[in-house]
């Protein structure tokens, strides 16, 4: 019986193999019907170092290929080595529409063409099956404008045409205020956009106090007066006064909002010498650390900035000190205990007082100001890169100030949320100005950066 059971086993054993190795006979594969887009880039040259750098991407459409990122300006696209990759293919082919340079309508890609992209351009991918193709637009995006270049134009002949040449300009709360006064009367002129001003009525601030001490602090303006009082808003149009008549020191000038602080140059009724105070609230005052004689107590620029790591720091550059002297001094200090006097290791800066001094694209902007004969600076605008150690006249091929703007001093200068730079106003020996300019780098209107 074992013997007939081996017997009926061997034969089913060899019928089992044999389906089996009919079953795994490899069937021909079919031909790919994927023709979709998978990469481009350009070949560099000596002469067009920079197309390389061209990072392609299928838009939202699903047909358009395009550089999001557009490419440096003046990068040369008439002449280019496009390298494609696709899912699969049989052939791709470009289509240029008339009038193409080299007179074709059409252009097989063998990897070793040179093609113009200034023009649309079409690509049809067909794919491993010789049927199935995808059509795609390319389009290559230059910058048509230097994004290294400052432009800069005037948008108001005349602000206003009461008499003042006390004037100062602050962004407050995004809109902008323009203060003048006479001695006599105050004016105020509004904008929320820099361009279109309209007048509104200002109370309680007296027509007598200096303008260009006012300083915002924790969503208020402040200024001080007469040593003894400080004047605050919330809205820049009601001021309210609080008396300090009996701290033994007198208020000379507010500075800056650094690190929460509310910062002012004070001087003691007892010993004369001048003395930094701070406060957290605006009302209540510390008294600190002995100023430096050589430290400006008036007409002095001050910024308060964040460093390129992100660090608080602050600059007061020039202006007078306590006895009088026109100081080319460029005060910095990070934690408002150490400070540095630049100008000890580096004069590239020379005695200057009524500048205005703004943060601007990783550099520290410096426009306008007086010398010493109370006449104004040969260069009105110069540049720090080294967040005011050293400073030089910008390059005149991509930030100069147009002819028509005149060298002035005690102008304002501010920075809107839209990176638009505004120059208000000003004065030099014999004119006062009612102006106001406007410049920008092009590179900040860029979505991308």
């Amino acid at each position: 019986m074992k013997f007939n059971q081996f017997r009926f086993i061997f034969p089913l054993l060899s019928i089992l193999l044999l389906s089996s190795c009919l079953g795994t006979t490899n069937a021909p594969t079919a031909p790919s019907t994927n023709a979709r887009f998978v990469s481009l880039t350009f070949g560099t040259s000596v002469s067009n170092p920079n197309i390389s750098t061209a990072r392609f991407t299928l838009n939202a459409d699903s047909i358009t290929i395009e550089n999001v990122d557009s490419l440096p300006f003046k990068t040369r696209i008439d002449s280019v080595q496009p390298t494609f990759t696709f899912v699969s293919y049989s052939k791709s082919i470009l289509v240029f529409s008339p009038g193409y340079k080299y007179n074709k309508d059409t252009l097989l890609i063998t990897g070793k063409d040179t093609v113009d992209f200034r023009q649309p351009v079409t690509l049809i991918n067909y794919a491993a099956d010789g049927i199935a193709h995808k059509d795609y637009k390319i389009k290559v995006n230059v910058h048509q404008v230097n994004p290294e270049l400052y432009v800069w134009t005037k948008v108001k002949d005349v602000l206003y045409t009461p008499d003042g040449n006390n004037q100062r300009a602050v962004l407050f709360n995004n809109k902008f205020l323009f203060y003048v006064n006479n001695n006599t009367n105050n004016y105020l002129y509004t904008s929320s956009n820099g361009y279109d001003w309209t007048s509104a009525t200002v109370s309680g601030m007296p027509a007598n106090n200096n303008l260009r001490n006012i300083v915002e602090f924790n969503s208020k303006l402040y200024f001080t007066l007469n040593g003894t009082t400080i004047y605050t808003s919330t809205d820049g149009l009601t001021w309210t006064s609080a008396d300090y008549t009996s701290q033994n020191y007198t208020f000379i000038s507010l500075l800056f909002n650094f690190n929460g602080k509310l910062w002012a140059v004070t001087q003691n009724k007892t010993d004369q010498a001048y003395y930094f105070a701070t406060s957290t609230d605006g009302s209540n005052w510390n008294f600190g650390s002995k100023i430096s004689s050589n430290f400006p107590i008036s007409d002095y620029s001050a910024l308060s900035f964040s460093t390129r790591n992100g660090k608080p720091k602050v600059l007061v550059i020039g202006g007078y000190s306590a006895t009088g002297t026109l100081l080319n001094t460029r005060w910095s200090t990070e934690d408002g205990i150490i400070w540095l006097d630049f100008s000890v290791e580096n004069s590239s800066l020379p005695a200057i007082a009524g500048a205005s001094v703004i943060s601007y694209d990783s550099k520290i902007l410096l426009i306008g100001g007086k010398n010493e004969s109370n006449a104004t600076l040969v260069n009105p605008l110069r540049e720090s890169i080294d967040e005011g150690l050293s400073w030089s006249t910008p390059d005149s091929t991509k930030n100069y100030l147009p002819n028509e703007f005149q060298p002035r001093f005690y102008q304002s200068a501010l920075v809107d949320k839209s990176n638009r730079i505004f120059i208000v106003g000003g004065q030099n020996q014999t004119t006062t100005f009612k102006d106001v300019w406007t410049g920008k780098l092009n590179r900040k209107s860029f979505i991308r950066q």
